[in-house]
């Protein structure tokens, strides 16, 4: 068995499990704020989008953990990695949807076209599962025989969009900071900054192992992104749900539902 397929055995499943362990671990640390500051607050859609990205990762990570550790047929490893592949990017669409609407808010934009990140994604998504081919394996677990490259074009875009959020955000703390020191907004800009840092850097080293690794382990970073957008996008909004922060909050953004829209906002 050669090196590379050595590390693959030991490297992807390990990665998925820490995954896993991460996702259960946040949940246990917010649970009380969880119910807190969402549940017991009338059902909203702003209550669906927390939920959806809360607890969809726990789906497509537990369906990539079951094809590594079960006997099953290179079909059935393109299909369950299918599976995962469009939960990620439904995933990460979400998250960073709602890290582009609290941009906006501190901008005072009411609303925002959200499709022009999606169908990008789509395409390349698309391009990728169909270039993937799985190969019978003696062991549990799928083997990956040939993967195409496109996948580097939507963490690239990925990249550009939190590059651009970073640089909004900080042109928007600059300003701010400049006139009140007020703890508050310190926190707000210092936890929006650090939280794109490492959103940043998740979507630099997806972008390098493509081209630097074996092409099995073209997406082993892809689950580690989504669990990171999930986490963090979930304790953003449990920090700006939290009632100690509202009335802080309210002058400056509040997730909140646009009945006459139809549409979820940050609004100002």
């Amino acid at each position: 068995m050669s090196a590379s397929a050595t590390l693959d055995d030991r490297l992807i499943p390990n990665t998925l499990l820490s995954c896993a362990t991460i996702l259960i671990y946040d949940w246990i640390c917010t649970l009380d704020k969880e119910i807190t500051h969402v549940w017991l607050r009338p059902v909203s859609t702003g209550t669906i989008l927390f939920a959806l990205n809360r607890y969809a990762p726990f789906i497509d990570i537990f369906v990539a953990l079951s094809a590594k550790f079960q006997r099953i047929s290179p079909e059935d490893c393109l299909t369950r990695n299918t599976i995962v592949a469009w939960f990620t990017v439904l995933g990460i669409y979400l998250s960073e949807t709602i890290l582009m609407l609290r941009t906006w808010a501190l901008w005072g934009t009411q609303e925002v076209g959200l499709h022009i990140i999606n169908d990008p994604w789509n395409l390349v998504t698309e391009l990728e599962i169909r270039s993937l081919l799985y190969v019978p394996t003696t062991g549990v677990g799928c083997t990956l025989g040939k993967a195409g490259a496109i996948i580097i074009v939507a963490y690239i875009l990925l990249l550009l969009l939190e590059t651009s959020i970073v640089i909004l955000t900080a042109i928007q703390a600059f300003r701010h900071l400049r006139y009140s020191r007020e703890p508050w907004l310190i926190q707000l800009y210092r936890d929006g900054i650090v939280f794109y840092v490492y959103l940043l850097v998740i979507s630099l080293a997806n972008i390098l192992v493509p081209i630097l690794a074996p092409s099995m382990f073209s997406n082993w970073l892809a689950s580690p992104q989504r669990v990171l957008h999930s986490v963090l996008c979930t304790r953003v909004l449990l920090r700006i749900r939290a009632p100690s922060h509202w009335t802080l909050f309210q002058d400056s953004i509040a997730f909140d539902l646009d009945e006459s829209r139809g549409t979820v906002t940050f609004a100002r």
